[in-house]
């Protein structure tokens, strides 16, 4: 298949064209996940700037779209006692230049039927990838309050979900914890606030530049997307006979 341009011709190959469609693809899909990051970190910051007292929300509350919607960012909080069985820690999370995790750790709410997934904050891992760190969750009924982030996208992992209950995860995937753990719940996570006990370090105010950081590397990505079209392209051009 050849396509004439000027003194020269385009004479498709297929191969080039398939490499040169999936590096794009690959570069477009990662900016857009760096540009989501970028989002997501004006948001908080936004957030954070706001001073109102915290919402008291009940399990019903969590089936109610309308409702769920209106609570994204706002301070909120529950009443329950955490399932420490399903505690897992968010991996490649990095605080100072060290490498650990988020603590991630369902409260079951007084109705027993709903949770809400609570972000405990950071956590040193070890030298040792294989290794986690221990942690203490109590069990008794108690007021949690945080940030109510409503997980509109869900993370790019490379891997794919396993089929019994992993301690570490990549990302926060309520499709595979749905899989696992016998409540309701939607794709919330509640930040929780420094003042409340039960946590490790949270730094939920974003550092300044991260949001130009990410938004620098999203840009990258898209060049390396054009720069993909313009070599595969300038790969299937030929001069006329």
């Amino acid at each position: 298949m050849q396509i004439p341009l000027g003194n020269y011709v385009v004479r498709v190959r297929w191969m080039v064209v398939c490499v040169m469609v999936l590096a794009i693809w690959s570069c477009v899909r990662l900016g857009l996940w760096q540009w989501h990051k970028a989002e997501q970190k004006q948001e908080i910051t936004h957030a954070l700037t706001r001073h109102a007292g915290a919402i008291a929300v009940q399990a019903q509350d969590l089936r109610d779209v309308a409702k769920l919607d209106a609570l994204h960012l706002q301070t909120v909080e529950f009443r329950g006692h955490y399932l420490s069985q399903f505690s897992f820690f968010l991996d490649n999370q990095v605080e100072q230049g060290q490498a650990g995790f988020h603590v991630i750790t369902p409260l079951l709410l007084n109705d027993k039927q709903h949770v809400v997934w609570v972000d405990r904050g950071w956590i040193a891992g070890y030298a040792d990838h294989q290794k986690v760190p221990t942690i203490t969750t109590t069990q008794s009924e108690q007021v949690v309050k945080g940030l109510f982030w409503q997980q509109t996208k869900k993370g790019f992992r490379l891997d794919k979900p396993g089929k019994t209950w992993q301690t570490v995860q990549p990302v926060i995937d309520f499709a595979y914890l749905r899989e696992h753990v016998p409540y309701h719940f939607p794709d919330v996570i509640l930040k929780l606030d420094p003042t409340m006990p039960e946590g490790y370090l949270r730094h939920w105010d974003v550092p300044s530049g991260q949001v130009e950081k990410h938004l620098g590397y999203a840009y990258q990505w898209f060049g390396f997307a054009v720069a993909s079209l313009l070599i595969g392209v300038y790969q299937m051009i030929e001069k006329r006979a």
